[in-house]
């Protein structure tokens, strides 16, 4: 066996063993979103809150990072304010905003100056930076982490909170869903990830395995934020760089599906973009925590194995460009030994068959939406070999944020425009 064959079949066997590892977790996803559905379905408020005890309301500290975010603050704040939650603090870190975000965020600290404080950094040095900013001026037991597009429930404080009851969950995350569904294609895109990332939350929360946290909708211990060190200033992802720190503590990350809905890029340059960041983010967070292996645990394992997969999109595109090669030059299959790289080409397609599968089986309507789903995949393969790429070369990957233009294609409860309505008085008010 020449050096070529080892090495292929070596690629082969690490790549069925690792699409073997993540099929269980999605499997057992799907049959906890089924019976959350049907709990919905049932009682409007069942999907995953615990009724919260009288003697159980520590102080939550609200962090909103903003930077050009004028399209968006406002709705949040509105939000905000009219959480039911009563023990809790907003803090704004508005981040070298050039537009009229500042602005915002000033007219709202006037209005209720007891609830929100705003702090201003003239120069941004990315999202990191700003959110330990603001935790460090955090008086909350917990730690809320909102993105300025997202839109939260009146209740959802009292849907999370409960949660922290049990003293060995250190963060909480909750399920995000999007505002722009059927804004165009790419937002198209954008649900299909969503839906295959919340059924791999809710399957690796079920098997008390590494749960990742996702940017909004996030709740994490002061305490434990101390402890670590807060978030990676220089993390491309701090979300998951701070997840694997908690990992390598041992420490629990609990999933629940309560929602929040979050805009979705709609451009093809803004999807890729972030992409580029959260797939190059991964693989920085597994490089820096490589050494977990002096002291190792489950969970830092799990994590482990979790972040290969932006080299494992590269291994299966390999896989089915050699497939289709194969196919047309029998020669070169013989003279180089590539069918066992075909076979990576296979095993992704069963783990892209099943997503698929579990697309359509969550509604019939979806089917016309599978081919997107092969799409995604090339275009994240893509993606995640051309930054990667670019690594090797030495390329260094800047932290981006994300603009957010304020769509919104689906209809949220009543409750929820509540907020709506309050921003929409107070911006006559002003404006008057």
């Amino acid at each position: 066996m020449d050096i070529i064959s080892i090495v292929t079949t070596a690629i082969a066997i690490i790549m069925f063993f690792w699409v073997a590892y993540n099929i269980p977790p999605f499997i057992i996803g799907f049959q906890l979103w089924r019976l959350n559905r049907k709990q919905r379905m049932k009682q409007a408020d069942a999907s995953g809150s615990i009724d919260p005890p009288n003697d159980f309301q520590p102080k939550v500290s609200i962090l909103v990072p903003v930077q050009n975010e004028e399209n968006v603050i406002e709705r949040l704040l509105g939000k905000l304010v009219n959480l039911t939650y009563q023990n809790k603090e907003i803090i704004i870190v508005e981040d070298g905003s050039t537009d009229r975000t500042p602005n915002i965020c000033r007219h709202w600290v006037e209005g209720y100056p007891k609830l929100i404080k705003c702090f201003h950094n003239t120069e941004s040095n990315g999202k990191p930076t700003a959110i330990n900013f603001a935790a460090k001026k955090a008086t909350g037991e917990i730690v809320a982490l909102y993105d300025a597009d997202t839109i939260v429930e009146p209740d959802i404080l009292e849907k999370i909170v409960p949660h922290f009851r049990d003293t060995s969950t250190m963060a909480v995350q909750g399920e995000l869903e999007s505002l722009n569904p059927d804004e165009n294609i790419i937002t198209r895109l954008s649900v299909l990830n969503d839906f295959i990332v919340n059924l791999q939350q809710l399957g690796r929360e079920k098997l008390n395995l590494f749960v990742p946290l996702l940017g909004t909708n996030q709740y994490v211990r002061r305490s434990i934020l101390e402890e670590v060190g807060y978030w990676d200033s220089d993390a491309l992802s701090e979300d998951t760089e701070i997840s694997v720190k908690l990992a390598r503590k041992g420490y629990k990350v609990k999933y629940v599906p309560v929602k929040a809905r979050v805009e979705a890029p709609a451009k093809l340059k803004v999807f890729v973009r972030q992409r580029m960041k959260w797939l190059r983010g991964y693989t920085q967070a597994a490089w820096k925590h490589a050494s977990f292996v002096r002291h190792p645990n489950w969970r830092t394992f799990d994590a482990q194995m979790m972040m290969l997969f932006p080299l494992m999109l590269i291994i299966g595109l390999m896989g089915y460009i050699t497939a289709v090669y194969g196919a047309i030059n029998t020669n070169a299959v013989q003279a180089y030994g590539m069918s066992i790289v075909q076979i990576l080409g296979v095993a992704l397609l069963m783990l892209n068959l099943l997503s698929s599968a579990m697309v359509v089986a969550s509604n019939p309507k979806n089917a016309i939406y599978v081919p997107l789903l092969y799409v995604d995949w090339i275009l994240l393969a893509s993606v995640s070999f051309y930054v990667h790429l670019r690594a090797l070369l030495g390329k260094q990957q800047s932290w981006t944020r994300t603009p957010k233009s304020g769509h919104v294609t689906v209809s949220v409860s009543e409750e929820a425009r509540k907020g709506d309505k309050q921003t929409e008085v107070q911006r006559v008010s002003r404006e008057s």
